[in-house]
């Protein structure tokens, strides 16, 4: 790899780890440039698809890495008066990313400032037996353990992240309160939606322009595809 770090198109700096982290994510495939198009749930026309589902749970590396970037975010965005995080994948892709991060940082030491970083599931259908029936999360909200955040792959529109947030509500957690992880925004409208919907604190970890053009720039993408990915983010504004 030529670059030790990288300026991206956001500002922001990308270091050697995280081009290893993208260069993985086009390997396996959690990202993936589709020359031809295809149409989003939202009925959004793009080029470039996030996947974050059996891609993380088949490739322990990716699988890894992710977790790892994911559990720095999270030690990194602390503020005063969090406790230890608790992170809420939204399935399902979300749940991989979600108990990734936390077994990763329990390897690798990575803690925050209040605790370790542990997480719960969140079903995609509501439990209907036994204990825990009627909820969707597994475990009941508490606030003197844990700061629960949210975990995402992706945010287009941010209406799946409404419909989470209704399904957190149910079971007893301060959906729109908590914060919010998102891995990747595809920078469309969906975080001013989800701050429109009353989600106080949401991060994003990478943003799809900055990962095209990093990509074009290594060597894996068409360089020209950075402009088609500004002109789909234009076109197709929520």
């Amino acid at each position: 790899m030529k670059f030790d770090s990288m300026i991206v198109p956001s500002g922001n700096t990308y270091e050697r780890s995280d081009m290893d982290l993208i260069l993985a994510m086009n390997r396996y495939g959690f990202i993936r440039h589709m020359p031809g198009g295809f149409i989003l749930a939202s009925g959004i026309q793009s080029h470039i698809y996030v996947f974050g589902r059996n891609d993380v749970t088949d490739n322990p590396e990716l699988g890894w890495l992710i977790g790892r970037k994911t559990a720095q975010i999270i030690t990194t965005e602390h503020q005063e008066g969090d406790l230890a995080p608790c992170l809420i994948g939204v399935p399902t892709a979300g749940n991989a990313i979600a108990a990734a991060a936390s077994y990763v940082a329990y390897a690798e030491g990575i803690k925050s400032p209040a605790g370790e970083i542990s997480y719960r599931v969140m079903r995609e259908t509501v439990k209907t037996h036994g204990a825990g029936a009627n909820q969707w999360i597994n475990g009941p909200f508490d606030d003197n353990f844990h700061t629960f955040w949210g975990i995402e792959n992706v945010v287009t529109t941010g209406i799946t992240k409404n419909v989470a947030a209704g399904r957190l509500i149910e079971s007893g957690y301060p959906a729109h309160k908590m914060p919010w992880l998102i891995f990747v925004d595809r920078q469309q409208g969906g975080l001013a939606r989800m701050a429109e919907a009353g989600f106080e604190r949401v991060v994003v970890a990478y943003f799809l322009l900055d990962i095209a053009y990093a990509m074009g720039q290594l060597g894996e993408w068409p360089k020209d595809l950075v402009e088609t990915v500004k002109e789909e983010i234009a076109a197709h504004q929520v």
